[in-house]
């Protein structure tokens, strides 16, 4: 791709936006990223877990948001669907002259619901929530569903464009210039994270021993308000 770099105030800020494989790709830019003195809370991750309080093996500090890859939530537009069509029969079984087309706009609305709730919103709301740019974002979005994950670079700094869209392609990754901050924040059921400091936790309890500890991630939530942050 070819860099998309706009004549701006060098206090406004830019944006580095990667479209990346999730894996070892990732793990190694985000680490990169970061070396490349991005601050902690300039660098964001979007990707999409099944599991979403599983901590991600990324870097200490490094800031990261989870999409449920799930169903959760259709309860409510399947149960009024199910209300639609049994409310249709009765109108049409009661009231024939009336009931019939009762029962075609309910089953028509019933359908509507169906299809809506099978409609994955996927990244979105997020990307609408931080007003990113329009035709990107339909671009971030279709690639996210086919299971790329979106990484985040802010910086005030002009020269760090290109040793970030230098990690990106390294990693076999696509990238987007924004010529202005673009935050992501936890919107709908998205959730926000970040990545604790690590702790060793001795085995049986006992480090005075002389056993071995194992390490573990000390793993920071925080809930999916857009405005609270670990």
């Amino acid at each position: 791709m070819t860099e998309n770099e706009r004549a701006v105030e060098q206090g406004s800020g830019y944006t580095v936006i990667g479209v990346i494989s999730d894996g070892v790709e990732l793990n190694q830019a985000v680490t990169e990223i970061g070396d490349l003195g991005v601050g902690r809370d300039d660098l964001t991750v979007i990707l999409k877990r099944r599991d979403m309080d599983e901590p991600e093996p990324f870097p200490e500090g490094t800031r990261y948001i989870t999409i449920p890859d799930d169903r959760r939530g259709l309860e409510v537009p399947i149960g009024f669907a199910i209300s639609f069509v049994v409310l249709g029969i009765f109108f049409a079984a009661i009231v024939p002259s009336i009931g019939i087309p009762t029962f075609m706009v309910f089953i028509s609305l019933a359908a509507i619901l169906v299809a809506g709730s099978f409609t994955r919103v996927g990244v979105s709301p997020i990307l609408t929530e931080m007003e990113a740019p329009r035709e990107e974002a339909g671009t971030w979005n279709e690639a996210f569903e086919f299971g790329k994950v979106l990484v985040f670079a802010s910086t005030h700094e002009r020269a760090l464009l290109r040793p970030i869209r230098e990690v990106l392609q390294k990693n076999d990754a696509m990238y987007y210039i924004v010529d202005r901050r673009l935050e992501p924040r936890a919107v709908h059921q998205a959730t926000l994270h970040r990545i604790g400091p690590r702790k060793v936790v001795p085995r049986n309890g006992n480090a005075a021993n002389g056993e071995r500890g194992s390490e573990r991630g000390a793993h920071e939530s925080a809930t999916s308000d857009a405005s609270r942050e670990a």
